[in-house]
């Protein structure tokens, strides 16, 4: 089975208030050492035996790295790997950051697929959350990128953000429906302990929005979109017939991946490693000639099982039964017998032919289901 490569670009303009993912501001003076670190863990794992389908850069924020380095990454991946022909190549990138040149770049070097986070169109909720953008810049970015053939565009949006009312969702959604993106994806905010978001709120100095506004706000986006014509594949993920992302499935179906870059996790021969999360502290490993792992483990049967079912049933196509009694000699439909016939009497489930998976109502109870299930 072909495997997934991801590759982790931590550098930022400015950290999101909301943000606690493995990114800085400030170290665009690392980029030159941190892009050679890279290609030479790209080496470490190199075998041309293994296909790889699907490679996502990510961050950070990738569409700030210097001119070429994306194309040269790209380039030493397939010297390393077999990248298959049909293989589903993804960038992330902030609107204020995309050029011409650099779509380009990304398009020739065989990307394919492009992300952009637009989170919302209200210029003061952007600016709010400490995003550097504007919607002048989203429409830019997006019209940039068709005219230079991208026809695969994903837009991420935020429901759930401070003083973000039903009428600012609605005027978003109509932005990136009016701008034909073939994939969005809407997420609710978390916060996350430790950010600043997180302390602002827990001051008093901001509020967030009750939970059933929030909810009333996804299920907007739900009813919309699919009016639109897109298909909610996952609880956050909606798509245009054949534009569901190949890496996104790969992930909720636990398939094998590569994680490159400092603080990338990755997943092979049933182990889960995590890399350094401090750039200065990866780029020294690497330059030690060691792999820089911080973290590895086992996940053993049991843990795989949970992963599967609580994975899966973030899909719209749930969990294959047969597949799970085959794998862990587990039946479900016997040892979960009471707990899916209260699941589906209260209209949470449903099971058809081999597949249990979640309502649009069990969907808005999702780990409570989960829950359920591998209790």
């Amino acid at each position: 089975m072909a495997i997934g490569i991801y590759v982790h670009f931590p550098f930022c303009v400015s950290k999101c208030l909301y943000c606690n993912f493995n990114s800085y501001a400030g170290k665009n003076d690392m980029q030159i050492k941190y892009f050679s670190a890279l290609i030479k863990e790209i080496s470490m794992y190199g075998d041309k035996k293994i296909d790889v389908d699907t490679i996502y850069m990510g961050g950070g924020t990738p569409s700030i790295m210097f001119d070429g380095c994306v194309s040269t990454i790209m380039t030493e991946i397939r010297k390393n790997f077999n990248v298959l022909d049909d293989a589903e190549i993804t960038i992330e990138a902030n609107p204020n950051s995309v050029t011409s040149m650099k779509l380009s770049e990304w398009k020739d070097a065989g990307v394919n697929r492009l992300s952009i986070g637009l989170q919302s169109s209200n210029a003061n909720i952007l600016k709010l959350i400490g995003r550097p953008h504007n919607k002048a810049d989203y429409i830019n970015a997006v019209e940039m990128a068709k005219s230079v053939g991208f026809s695969n565009i994903n837009t991420d949006i935020l429901v759930g953000l401070p003083r973000q009312k039903l009428s600012d969702v609605k005027k978003t959604l109509d932005l990136v429906v009016k701008h034909n993106c073939t994939h969005v994806s809407v997420y609710s905010l978390i916060l996350e302990d430790n950010t600043p978001l997180y302390n602002m709120v827990a001051s008093g100095e901001l509020h967030l929005p009750k939970e059933e506004k929030t909810l009333g706000m996804y299920n907007y986006a739900l009813k919309f979109l699919r009016e639109k014509g897109y298909e909610r594949y996952e609880v956050s993920n909606f798509a245009r017939p054949d534009y569901e992302s190949k890496h996104n499935m790969h992930t909720w179906q636990m398939h094998e991946y590569i994680g490159l870059g400092a603080g990338a996790n990755g997943y092979m021969d049933g182990i889960r490693y995590g890399n350094l999360e401090s750039i200065e502290e990866y780029v020294s490993a690497i330059n030690n000639n060691t792999k820089p792992i911080s973290f590895s483990e086992k996940i053993n049967s049991k843990e795989q099982l949970e992963e599967t079912i609580m994975l899966g049933l973030r899909t719209a196509r749930g969990i294959s039964l047969n597949e799970i009694k085959k794998q862990f000699k587990v039946d479900l439909i016997k040892s979960k017998a009471e707990t899916i016939a209260n699941l589906t009497q209260w209209g949470l489930i449903k099971i058809d032919k081999d597949y249990l998976f979640a309502t649009d109502l069990g969907f808005t109870v999702l780990n409570k289901i989960i829950l359920e299930l591998i209790s």
